[in-house]
């Protein structure tokens, strides 16, 4: 269904162009860090070639949209159900920073990976709220939240990695280490206030078969980053006496934050067994990649928390995910190939 002015004359496909589509990155990236993590290397160097293709022409995609549909763009950014998947773009570079850092390629630019995020971050963010809080006419509950408004942790926690990373690489800077627990807190209080909204909306209103789409699958993900990103201060060198006590909370914390993912994931195992049965078969739509990246995040994220915190007994679960994570990374990809050698069989632009 066309977003922007039907009046506006050019290429349908760009017009209604799906904004969230980052997501590509974001669940390819992850996948081969995971892949990096658990020592799998020539499918983690092909994940990762994969990944950096697919970022710079998923960016001239969302330039040329921004010239010759400006009114879309606008439009999706100040939609309940679109708006939220602006910030795919700062999760992705997020997980190309990750990738940076693992495969310890092109780490120079964690610096403007960093800074362009929080602007990027500041813009989305904002003007999103701003733009949903403003308006009259508004859409109730069941129509308006979805899984894709947890992208708002997602990209926050993506800023935490992204400092922590940088921070890592100039000796563990001071305000690096402060603005990646700022970070790291801000995106878990946003979870606690989305997640709130999600249960209602999930056990007090009406769920049919089709609004169970994957970016759900963000429920289980958003608290996965945040795991990595808790992980990761976890990890830093000593820090000087002011910032010591306040990372002290992080150890404590980062497991509540891993028990939250893994509670999440036998629930959407469950309701995605219950939807594929009421729904019956249906084609590619590229909210799938919603799937695929937090399950190749809480396989990262598991190996990574486990290795500081020093529990080995939690590795043979981020294996396991990890095959699943592949295993949905090479379902989405074939779909999402044959969508494009076969324009005609289009689907819905992102699934609730």
């Amino acid at each position: 269904m066309a977003t922007g002015s039907t009046a506006e004359a050019g290429p349908g496909w760009l017009r209604d162009f799906f904004p969230g589509y980052f997501a590509l990155v974001m669940g390819t990236g992850i996948v081969a860090v995971a892949a990096r993590l658990l020592h799998h290397e020539a499918l983690s160097w092909v994940l990762f070639a994969i990944a950096l293709a697919a970022y710079p022409v998923l960016w001239a995609i969302l330039l040329a949209r921004l010239i010759r549909f400006p009114g879309a763009v606008v439009a999706d950014l100040a939609s309940h159900e679109r708006g939220p998947t602006f910030l795919t773009i700062v999760a992705a570079n997020g997980v190309l920073g990750s990738q940076f850092a693992v495969f310890h390629v092109l780490t120079g630019l964690l610096a403007a990976l960093f800074w362009s995020s929080v602007g990027l971050w500041a813009v989305l963010v904002y003007g999103f709220l701003s733009a949903v809080t403003v308006r009259i006419a508004k859409p109730d509950l069941e129509h308006g939240l979805n899984g894709a408004w947890l992208l708002l942790v997602v990209a926050t926690e993506s800023l935490s990695v992204l400092s922590c990373l940088l921070a890592l690489g100039t000796g563990a800077s001071a305000p690096l280490v402060f603005a990646s627990l700022a970070f790291y807190l801000l995106g878990s209080m946003l979870y606690v206030l989305l997640s709130a909204l999600i249960f209602f909306r999930w056990i007090f209103r009406p769920m049919h078969a089709a609004e169970m789409g994957a970016p759900w699958w963000i429920n289980m993900g958003a608290v996965a980053i945040a795991t990595l990103a808790g992980a990761q201060l976890m990890a830093l060198p000593g820090s000087d006496a002011v910032l010591a006590p306040l990372l002290r909370l992080v150890p404590s914390f980062t497991v509540l934050l891993w028990a939250t993912s893994t509670f999440w994931i036998p629930l959407l195992v469950i309701l995605f067994i219950w939807k594929e049965m009421q729904r019956g078969p249906h084609g590619y739509d590229p909210g799938l990649w919603s799937a695929v990246f937090p399950l190749g995040m809480y396989a990262a994220a598991t190996h990574e928390y486990a290795r500081v915190a020093g529990l080995p007994f939690l590795d043979p679960i981020s294996q396991t995910l990890f095959w699943a994570a592949l295993f949905a990374w090479v379902l989405t990809f074939i779909g999402m190939s044959v969508q494009l050698v076969r324009p005609g069989r289009n689907a819905q632009p992102g699934s609730r």
